[in-house]
Protein backbone atom coordinates (compact mmCIF):
# COMPACT_ATOMS: atom_id res chain seq x y z
CA UNK A 1 0.00 0.00 0.00
CA UNK A 2 1.43 3.85 -1.18
CA UNK A 3 1.76 5.82 1.71
CA UNK A 4 -0.55 8.30 0.12
CA UNK A 5 -3.54 5.74 1.03
CA UNK A 6 -2.30 5.50 4.68
CA UNK A 7 -5.19 6.99 7.20
CA UNK A 8 -3.68 8.40 10.28
CA UNK A 9 -4.46 7.51 13.53
CA UNK A 10 -5.82 10.91 14.12
CA UNK A 11 -8.31 10.89 11.63
CA UNK A 12 -9.14 6.83 12.21
CA UNK A 13 -10.20 7.61 15.48
CA UNK A 14 -12.84 9.34 15.26
CA UNK A 15 -14.50 6.11 13.20
CA UNK A 16 -14.62 3.98 16.45
CA UNK A 17 -18.13 4.53 18.02
CA UNK A 18 -16.66 4.64 21.74
CA UNK A 19 -13.96 7.10 22.67
CA UNK A 20 -11.02 6.42 24.31
CA UNK A 21 -10.88 6.52 28.10
CA UNK A 22 -7.01 8.05 27.93
CA UNK A 23 -5.48 10.15 24.68
CA UNK A 24 -1.86 11.14 25.14
CA UNK A 25 -2.56 14.24 22.46
CA UNK A 26 -4.89 15.58 25.04
CA UNK A 27 -1.94 15.51 27.48
CA UNK A 28 0.18 17.22 24.59
CA UNK A 29 2.53 13.96 24.29
CA UNK A 30 4.49 13.86 21.20
CA UNK A 31 6.61 11.33 19.45
CA UNK A 32 4.08 8.51 20.01
CA UNK A 33 0.11 8.81 20.35
CA UNK A 34 -1.81 6.47 23.74
CA UNK A 35 -4.62 5.30 23.35
CA UNK A 36 -6.85 3.56 25.93
CA UNK A 37 -9.88 1.62 25.40
CA UNK A 38 -12.57 -0.01 26.88
CA UNK A 39 -15.21 -1.95 24.79
CA UNK A 40 -18.31 -3.78 24.33
CA UNK A 41 -18.04 -6.81 22.42
CA UNK A 42 -18.70 -6.04 18.57
CA UNK A 43 -16.31 -5.51 15.66
CA UNK A 44 -13.78 -2.96 14.64
CA UNK A 45 -12.19 -2.65 11.30
CA UNK A 46 -8.55 -0.91 10.56
CA UNK A 47 -7.55 0.45 7.44
CA UNK A 48 -3.78 0.24 7.02
CA UNK A 49 -2.71 3.20 9.07
CA UNK A 50 0.07 5.11 8.48
CA UNK A 51 1.80 4.57 12.40
CA UNK A 52 2.97 1.32 13.41
CA UNK A 53 0.60 -0.28 16.29
CA UNK A 54 1.50 -2.01 19.50
CA UNK A 55 -1.55 -3.52 21.68
CA UNK A 56 -1.52 -4.64 24.97
CA UNK A 57 -4.43 -6.45 26.26
CA UNK A 58 -5.85 -5.38 29.58
CA UNK A 59 -8.06 -8.15 31.12
CA UNK A 60 -6.68 -10.93 32.34
CA UNK A 61 -9.20 -12.91 29.37
CA UNK A 62 -10.61 -11.86 26.06
CA UNK A 63 -11.95 -13.63 23.70
CA UNK A 64 -12.06 -12.47 19.97
CA UNK A 65 -12.23 -13.45 16.54
CA UNK A 66 -9.20 -12.01 13.87
CA UNK A 67 -11.71 -11.96 10.85
CA UNK A 68 -8.40 -11.55 8.34
CA UNK A 69 -7.88 -15.47 8.90
CA UNK A 70 -8.96 -17.94 6.21
CA UNK A 71 -10.01 -20.25 8.94
CA UNK A 72 -12.22 -18.14 11.62
CA UNK A 73 -11.05 -19.18 14.99
CA UNK A 74 -11.65 -17.75 18.40
CA UNK A 75 -9.00 -16.48 19.91
CA UNK A 76 -8.01 -15.76 23.72
CA UNK A 77 -6.12 -12.61 25.06
CA UNK A 78 -4.51 -12.86 28.30
CA UNK A 79 -3.81 -9.23 29.74
CA UNK A 80 -0.38 -8.28 29.19
CA UNK A 81 0.01 -9.35 26.00
CA UNK A 82 1.47 -8.00 22.70
CA UNK A 83 0.26 -7.67 19.67
CA UNK A 84 2.68 -5.66 16.62
CA UNK A 85 1.03 -4.74 13.98
CA UNK A 86 3.06 -2.84 11.02
CA UNK A 87 1.65 0.51 9.24
CA UNK A 88 -0.27 0.05 6.49
CA UNK A 89 -1.44 -3.47 7.56
CA UNK A 90 -5.11 -3.45 7.44
CA UNK A 91 -7.09 -5.75 10.43
CA UNK A 92 -10.84 -6.91 11.17
CA UNK A 93 -11.64 -7.95 14.42
CA UNK A 94 -14.70 -9.39 16.44
CA UNK A 95 -14.34 -9.27 20.07
CA UNK A 96 -16.66 -11.81 21.52
CA UNK A 97 -16.26 -10.23 25.20
CA UNK A 98 -15.41 -7.15 27.01
CA UNK A 99 -12.43 -5.27 25.46
CA UNK A 100 -9.89 -2.90 26.92
CA UNK A 101 -6.52 -2.46 25.40
CA UNK A 102 -3.48 0.11 25.51
CA UNK A 103 -2.75 1.04 21.86
CA UNK A 104 0.58 2.75 21.24
CA UNK A 105 0.64 4.12 17.75
CA UNK A 106 4.53 4.79 16.51
CA UNK A 107 5.08 6.83 13.87
CA UNK A 108 7.77 5.38 11.22
CA UNK A 109 9.75 8.00 11.50
CA UNK A 110 10.35 7.44 15.18
CA UNK A 111 11.49 4.17 13.58
CA UNK A 112 14.00 5.32 11.19
CA UNK A 113 15.34 7.58 13.83
CA UNK A 114 16.49 5.22 16.28
CA UNK A 115 17.78 3.32 13.31
CA UNK A 116 19.77 5.91 12.37
CA UNK A 117 23.07 4.12 14.65
CA UNK A 118 21.94 0.37 15.04
CA UNK A 119 21.31 -0.62 11.33
CA UNK A 120 23.84 -1.26 8.11
CA UNK A 121 22.31 0.53 4.92
CA UNK A 122 19.82 2.61 4.61
CA UNK A 123 17.49 3.20 8.11
CA UNK A 124 14.67 4.32 5.81
CA UNK A 125 14.42 0.81 4.75
CA UNK A 126 13.49 -0.66 8.28
CA UNK A 127 9.92 -1.84 8.97
CA UNK A 128 8.56 -3.45 12.07
CA UNK A 129 7.00 -7.22 11.58
CA UNK A 130 3.86 -8.16 12.34
CA UNK A 131 3.72 -10.08 15.57
CA UNK A 132 0.33 -12.15 16.65
CA UNK A 133 -0.62 -11.98 20.57
CA UNK A 134 1.67 -13.24 23.12
CA UNK A 135 3.64 -12.26 26.60
CA UNK A 136 6.62 -10.10 26.09
CA UNK A 137 7.17 -9.18 29.45
CA UNK A 138 9.86 -6.19 28.37
CA UNK A 139 7.41 -4.85 25.89
CA UNK A 140 4.52 -4.70 28.44
CA UNK A 141 6.38 -3.14 31.41
CA UNK A 142 6.87 -0.41 28.99
CA UNK A 143 3.66 0.33 27.88
CA UNK A 144 2.11 -0.42 31.32
CA UNK A 145 4.62 2.17 32.97
CA UNK A 146 3.45 4.87 29.98
CA UNK A 147 0.16 3.88 30.74
CA UNK A 148 0.23 4.85 34.33
CA UNK A 149 2.33 7.57 33.21
CA UNK A 150 -0.58 8.84 31.07
CA UNK A 151 -3.21 8.10 33.67
CA UNK A 152 -1.29 10.01 37.03
CA UNK A 153 -0.78 13.08 34.45
CA UNK A 154 2.51 12.70 33.22
CA UNK A 155 3.82 13.65 36.73
CA UNK A 156 7.82 12.87 35.69
CA UNK A 157 7.63 14.68 32.84
CA UNK A 158 8.73 14.77 29.26
CA UNK A 159 12.51 13.20 29.78
CA UNK A 160 10.60 10.19 31.36
CA UNK A 161 8.01 9.72 28.97
CA UNK A 162 11.00 10.19 26.03
CA UNK A 163 12.90 7.98 27.75
CA UNK A 164 10.38 5.39 28.38
CA UNK A 165 9.43 5.66 24.45
CA UNK A 166 12.98 5.70 23.59
CA UNK A 167 13.45 1.93 25.26
CA UNK A 168 10.46 0.88 23.71
CA UNK A 169 11.15 1.73 20.44
CA UNK A 170 14.54 0.56 20.21
CA UNK A 171 13.59 -2.86 21.66
CA UNK A 172 11.29 -3.28 18.78
CA UNK A 173 13.91 -2.31 16.13
CA UNK A 174 16.19 -4.32 17.78
CA UNK A 175 13.56 -7.78 18.05
CA UNK A 176 10.95 -7.45 15.48
CA UNK A 177 11.95 -5.44 12.40
CA UNK A 178 13.81 -5.93 9.31
CA UNK A 179 16.87 -4.32 10.47
CA UNK A 180 20.60 -5.98 10.32
CA UNK A 181 22.46 -4.45 12.65
CA UNK A 182 25.99 -3.57 12.64
CA UNK A 183 28.76 -5.58 14.21
CA UNK A 184 29.79 -3.01 16.47
CA UNK A 185 28.39 0.55 16.47
CA UNK A 186 30.41 3.89 17.58
CA UNK A 187 27.39 4.07 20.11
CA UNK A 188 29.86 3.81 23.20
CA UNK A 189 32.67 5.59 22.51
CA UNK A 190 33.85 8.26 24.91
CA UNK A 191 32.60 11.47 23.65
CA UNK A 192 33.59 14.20 26.98
CA UNK A 193 32.14 17.11 24.87
CA UNK A 194 29.11 15.74 24.61
CA UNK A 195 28.07 14.97 27.80
CA UNK A 196 29.54 18.41 29.36
CA UNK A 197 27.50 19.74 27.08
CA UNK A 198 24.39 17.60 27.55
CA UNK A 199 24.82 18.28 31.77
CA UNK A 200 25.78 22.21 31.50
CA UNK A 201 22.16 22.01 28.57
CA UNK A 202 20.00 20.47 31.35
CA UNK A 203 21.61 22.60 34.43
CA UNK A 204 20.54 25.50 32.40
CA UNK A 205 17.22 24.70 31.37
CA UNK A 206 16.32 22.91 34.86
CA UNK A 207 12.75 24.67 35.30
CA UNK A 208 11.53 23.50 31.94
CA UNK A 209 9.92 20.69 30.76
CA UNK A 210 13.02 19.25 29.45
CA UNK A 211 12.77 16.52 26.30
CA UNK A 212 15.46 14.21 25.07
CA UNK A 213 15.12 15.20 21.55
CA UNK A 214 15.98 19.28 23.30
CA UNK A 215 19.17 17.80 24.92
CA UNK A 216 20.40 15.53 22.11
CA UNK A 217 19.96 18.67 19.44
CA UNK A 218 21.74 21.33 22.02
CA UNK A 219 24.74 18.58 21.46
CA UNK A 220 24.12 17.96 17.75
CA UNK A 221 23.63 14.21 18.60
CA UNK A 222 21.36 11.45 18.15
CA UNK A 223 19.22 10.89 20.81
CA UNK A 224 20.41 7.14 20.66
CA UNK A 225 24.27 8.34 21.33
CA UNK A 226 23.54 11.28 23.52
CA UNK A 227 21.21 7.89 25.91
CA UNK A 228 24.13 5.87 25.00
CA UNK A 229 27.24 8.05 26.34
CA UNK A 230 25.44 9.73 28.90
CA UNK A 231 24.81 6.40 30.65
CA UNK A 232 28.49 5.26 30.21
CA UNK A 233 29.66 8.35 31.74
CA UNK A 234 27.93 9.30 34.20
CA UNK A 235 26.11 6.10 35.20
CA UNK A 236 22.86 7.66 35.21
CA UNK A 237 20.17 8.05 32.79
CA UNK A 238 19.64 11.68 31.23
CA UNK A 239 16.34 11.11 33.23
CA UNK A 240 17.57 10.53 36.44
CA UNK A 241 20.31 13.01 36.30
CA UNK A 242 17.77 15.55 35.68
CA UNK A 243 15.97 14.63 38.51
CA UNK A 244 18.84 14.83 41.02
CA UNK A 245 19.79 18.00 39.66
CA UNK A 246 15.98 19.43 39.95
CA UNK A 247 16.72 17.65 44.01
CA UNK A 248 19.67 19.64 44.09
CA UNK A 249 18.14 22.73 43.23
CA UNK A 250 15.62 21.88 45.71
CA UNK A 251 18.08 21.31 48.64
CA UNK A 252 19.75 24.95 48.14
CA UNK A 253 15.88 26.89 48.13
CA UNK A 254 14.77 24.99 50.85
CA UNK A 255 17.85 26.24 52.85
CA UNK A 256 18.04 29.82 51.19
CA UNK A 257 14.92 30.65 51.01
CA UNK A 258 11.37 30.76 52.38
CA UNK A 259 9.64 30.06 49.07
CA UNK A 260 6.44 27.83 49.43
CA UNK A 261 6.94 24.00 48.23
CA UNK A 262 4.42 24.56 45.31
CA UNK A 263 6.66 27.42 44.13
CA UNK A 264 10.02 25.94 44.31
CA UNK A 265 8.68 22.65 43.07
CA UNK A 266 7.89 24.85 39.93
CA UNK A 267 10.66 26.24 39.52
CA UNK A 268 12.74 23.67 39.71
CA UNK A 269 10.56 21.81 36.73
CA UNK A 270 8.01 19.84 38.51
CA UNK A 271 4.87 19.30 37.67
CA UNK A 272 3.53 19.44 40.56
CA UNK A 273 4.21 19.64 44.54
CA UNK A 274 3.37 16.13 45.00
CA UNK A 275 5.62 14.60 42.52
CA UNK A 276 8.10 16.52 44.21
CA UNK A 277 7.90 15.58 47.64
CA UNK A 278 7.78 12.05 46.01
CA UNK A 279 11.30 12.58 44.09
CA UNK A 280 12.54 14.67 47.28
CA UNK A 281 11.82 11.53 49.69
CA UNK A 282 12.88 8.60 47.80
CA UNK A 283 16.40 10.26 47.45
CA UNK A 284 17.30 12.00 50.49
CA UNK A 285 14.78 9.60 52.46
CA UNK A 286 12.99 12.95 54.26
CA UNK A 287 10.02 14.97 52.87
CA UNK A 288 10.95 19.01 51.65
CA UNK A 289 9.38 20.12 54.65
CA UNK A 290 11.31 18.07 57.03
CA UNK A 291 14.52 18.68 55.65
CA UNK A 292 13.46 22.42 55.63
CA UNK A 293 12.67 22.48 59.58
CA UNK A 294 15.86 20.21 60.65
CA UNK A 295 18.13 22.50 58.39
CA UNK A 296 17.07 25.81 60.01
Amino acid sequence: MSTSNLVSIRQFIHQVPYAPTQNSEVAGWQDIILLKHSLPPGEVNVPGLAENLLFMSLLPKIQYENLNDQRLKQRVLRQGDIAITPAGYSQQWRWLSPFAAANLFIPSLLIKEISKDLVKGDPDCVCLIEHKATAVPFLSALATELLSELEAGSPHGKTYIDALTHSLTMYLVVHFSTAKFEKSTALLKSDHTCVACAIDFIESHLGEDLTLAAIASACNVSINRLCAVFKHSTGQSAHQFVIQQRIERAKILLKTSKKPLVEIAQEIGFSNQAHFTTSFRKICGSTPSQYRQDFN
